[in-house]
């Protein structure tokens, strides 16, 4: 008899120092669960701090931890964004038989009617239809942000054009009065020979006038010879000049033939000898 009593003794001290380690035990998991809450939530992991903050709320933690986790789980959930999923066809109407992939991982087979929480952050949404057919995006979640709509749309395919193949226009005339580098030349050529056949013609004009009025008519043929080389570089210059000046017009008539709906004037120097020496002007109309 006395052996029974102390064993059902023993039995019961037994209990209570096991209830007692739980206890224990339970007190300290609380206190774990409040700290490791609070450290998700600062990283922005909302989802996960709240379930350690609903473990940390519960009546077997100690009352002040409790509470504390209680308030907790209330301010996350203001803080928790929502959002819902859209999806639209070709046509831009709305479907919901699509699967639903979230950051990569499957999370529904049709888009849900009812707005899910989602921690804040970057993620990526991606819709396949039973077609194989895709559409993804990436989209930004903020802290406290509700009811967002992510939307996406699949689209037509794209399909090329055929390339048009017909006679091209051709580029309409006129454009404007042209001058070409072989113009250029050419009324450098001119500008050379005029003024080369001006100045040996006034130069022979000269030395004549100073020959009739010291010798003549006995005048050496030294005398006479300058004057007479004097005028055939004059000529010459004439000849270079006269080249000059073709080459401008016909460059000029090859470049703006077609161009222009009516061929300008030919416009040039003109220059000569005359009986007292030579002249030299500008003549021609645009």
């Amino acid at each position: 008899m006395i052996r029974r009593t102390v064993a059902a003794a023993s039995s019961g001290l037994l209990l209570v120092l096991f209830a007692s380690s739980a206890a224990a035990v339970d007190r300290k998991a609380c206190i774990v669960a409040a700290d490791d809450g609070q450290k998700l939530r600062d990283d922005g992991k909302l989802t996960a701090a709240r379930d350690k903050f609903i473990a940390c709320a519960e009546k077997g933690c100690p009352a002040a931890v409790s509470k504390q986790c209680a308030q907790w789980v209330e301010e996350v959930d203001h803080e928790m964004p929502t959002l819902s999923f859209r999806a639209k066809d070709e046509s831009g109407k709305e479907i919901l038989d699509v699967q639903v992939l979230l950051d990569d991982k499957p999370i529904a087979e049709s888009v849900a009617t009812k707005a899910m929480t989602l921690d804040p952050g970057t993620h990526k949404v991606r819709f396949v239809r039973k077609d194989g057919k895709s559409v993804e995006d990436t989209f930004l979640l903020r802290t406290g942000e509700k009811d967002r709509i992510v939307e996406l749309a699949f689209q037509a395919p794209k399909v090329d054009q055929p390339a048009v193949v017909g006679a091209t226009t051709p580029a309409a005339s006129g454009g404007g009065f042209r001058f070409p580098w072989p113009a250029w030349v050419g009324l450098g050529l001119t500008v050379v020979g005029g003024v080369g056949t001006a100045a040996f013609a006034a130069s022979a004009a000269s030395d004549e006038s100073d020959l009739r009025a010291t010798c003549a008519p006995t005048c050496s043929s030294d005398r006479r010879s300058g004057i007479e080389t004097k005028l055939v570089l004059a000529n010459v210059s004439l000849g270079v000049g006269i080249a000059g000046l073709g080459l401008t017009i016909v460059s000029l008539i090859v470049a703006n033939v077609g161009h222009q709906e009516t061929t300008p004037k030919a416009a040039g120097f003109f220059f000569g000898p005359t009986p007292g020496g030579a002249a030299a002007g500008f003549q021609g109309a645009f």
